[in-house]
């Protein structure tokens, strides 16, 4: 399989994370090309990208639910741009929660976008507890004992071209109950705070998108 038949689409602003890493993964069976979704500018150039591969694998975190707003933009670009031709199209998801309910909406979105602009939806995976690695190897993961195969065989799907199913990741969801639970969720929210304040943030700040609404309505109407 050569690099160009094959387009492995990093949807994460780290290029050292979780998602990049899964990917290279990848990239060591299938000599598929590792792209970096550009931050800023416009994504024509991108979308051309896409169209010129047989094979496309989007790998992304799960920020509220789905994958970062950056993606979902891409896609809609794509979606409006069009002359897709049956490439198809596969997707990994991961997020610090161990859940597949969680995170799955990402792949529900990839799947939607393939059937509607003529892509061939292969399935995809979702990895729970993906964050906790912060790029580490699979073989790290608190459950790399079926994680790690598991991922394997999704690999060997797209290797081949067929399509994964569902189970593979379905399998790996545990079982904890109520207060493990909470544990887990108190655990990567102070993570959370911890990375917003490395890189000099107050975590207790407005949001910045309900910030700009507020001055453009200032701008539009002063008082």
């Amino acid at each position: 399989m050569n690099k160009s038949d094959m387009m492995l689409l990093c949807a994460s602003p780290r290029r050292e994370g979780t998602s990049a890493m899964l990917l290279r993964r990848i990239s060591s069976v299938t000599d598929g090309e590792l792209v970096y979704l550009p931050q800023r500018g416009f994504l024509d150039e991108m979308v051309q990208t896409m169209k010129q591969a047989a094979t496309i694998v989007i790998s992304g975190p799960c920020y509220i639910n789905t994958y970062p707003a950056r993606l979902i933009e891409l896609l809609e670009t794509a979606s409006s741009m069009g002359g897709f031709y049956g490439q198809k199209l596969y997707g990994i998801i991961n997020g610090g929660m161990p859940y597949v309910h969680t995170h799955r909406h990402g792949l529900t979105c990839l799947q939607l976008f393939a059937e509607q602009n003529h892509l061939l939806w292969q399935g995809g995976f979702v990895l729970g507890g993906g964050a906790m690695l912060d790029g580490s190897p699979l073989e790290k993961h608190m459950n790399h004992k079926t994680v790690v195969p598991a991922f394997d065989q999704f690999i060997r799907h797209i290797v081949e071209g067929t399509p994964s199913p569902e189970y593979l990741y379905e399998q790996l969801e545990p079982c904890y109950g109520k207060i493990l639970t909470h544990v887990l969720a108190r655990m990567l929210t102070l993570r959370v705070v911890k990375h917003i304040k490395k890189y000099g943030h107050d975590p207790n700040a407005p949001n910045w998108y309900l910030r700009e609404r507020d001055l453009e309505n200032d701008r539009v109407d002063p008082v």
